[in-house]
């Protein structure tokens, strides 16, 4: 009952748009709605984060996870996609750039009609290449210069050069609904240590810097930061909208494994930030949701929650949500112990389609 409310009141939202607007392939944001076609897009999707995984050592990323397998065991509900393009994953294991499989991913998620969040760097070792946690770690010094400076191990550019790369090679590519900067960044002296005074501000000239870079090679696909949103370091309380409200950035981003409804306090909340965004004009979402179905009862159980999450979120005026994570059938499935969803998941009965 409650997936087929929510469906409900997205197709309203579709159908108040006016016939006579921008007939665009690219998702853009207007008044501070996500629109696509003409229409608001307001979505629910997917983080299948190794769809882009290569087999080249060093290997910290997982088994590779085609998206075109996964698009096809989906379902309907599914019209968004977040998955990593890190440096490490185009990049050989001697060191070359290699295109091949963000190119077959970008043409799997445009044969299944599906819109693509890209990240385009970690705020972790993961997937980047490093020997261990900390070694990966992006600090307020990476921040700060390292990212014009360093290069990750056995790869060929910085950050920032890499950026200027994969935006110039995919700009013309409406596949992509929006990219974001950094997953989940924050600006600790090291790995599990303390938040420096200035971390805000390192983190805002950060976004200043690359933000403006990316809009100067590609004006027409969104930007977002890549935010958890519920207090780290640098985007605590008043931090977050002020990072938000740099020009560059489009959408913002908040990540929920709260096994409450609505996550979060008075000052790094959900809802929190929810009024905030309303008040930028920026449209807010939710990209990454896990439950653990051991931690409510089953599978069953965690189907409903999330049901009541993507209700409310709506109704709080954010646009997309993105669950954690896709397993495929071919990796076992959803894992009760896990966030882990797979086929046949319950879970996927709650998400909405939208293209009838």
């Amino acid at each position: 009952m409650v997936q087929l409310l929510l469906a409900s009141l997205l197709m309203s939202v579709g159908l108040a748009a006016s016939a006579s607007a921008e007939d665009s392939p690219f998702v853009r944001v207007s008044d501070g709605t996500l629109m696509l076609r003409g229409a608001p897009f307001v979505f629910t999707g997917m983080n299948l984060w190794n769809a882009t995984s290569n087999l080249g050592p060093p290997q910290y990323c997982g088994s590779p996870a085609a998206l075109s397998a996964a698009a096809d065991e989906f379902g309907p509900g599914v019209h968004a996609v977040r998955l990593w393009f890190f440096q490490r994953l185009a990049t050989t294991p001697d060191g070359a750039r290699d295109w091949t499989v963000f190119d077959e991913t970008l043409h799997a998620a445009a044969m299944h009609n599906l819109k693509i969040i890209a990240v385009l760097g970690n705020q972790w070792a993961d997937c980047e290449g490093y020997g261990s946690a900390e070694e990966g770690y992006k600090t307020r010094d990476w921040y700060r210069d390292g990212y014009r400076q360093s290069r990750p191990p056995g790869q060929p550019d910085t950050y920032r050069d890499w950026v200027s790369q994969v935006v110039t090679r995919y700009r013309d590519d409406p596949t992509i609904m929006m990219w974001q900067l950094v997953n989940e960044p924050e600006a600790a002296r090291w790995f599990g240590g303390p938040c420096p005074s200035d971390a805000a501000q390192v983190l805002r000239d950060f976004t200043r810097d690359v933000g403006q870079q990316v809009k100067d090679i590609d004006s027409r696909h969104l930007l977002g930061m890549g935010t958890v949103g519920s207090g780290q370091c640098g985007t605590s309380g008043d931090e977050y909208t002020q990072l938000n409200a740099d020009p560059s950035l489009d959408v913002a981003d908040y990540h929920d494994y709260s096994l409450d409804v609505v996550p979060g306090d008075q000052w790094n909340g959900l809802a929190t930030r929810a009024r905030a965004m309303e008040d930028l004009g920026k449209p807010l979402v939710v990209g990454e949701m896990g439950v653990v179905p051991d931690q409510v009862g089953g599978f069953q159980q965690r189907a409903s929650l999330i049901a009541s999450k993507l209700y409310a979120d709506h109704q709080m005026g954010i646009q997309g949500v993105l669950l954690w994570a896709w397993r495929p059938a071919s990796a076992g499935g959803s894992n009760s112990a896990g966030y882990d969803i797979g086929p046949g998941d319950p879970v996927l009965d709650q998400l909405p389609d939208l293209s009838s």
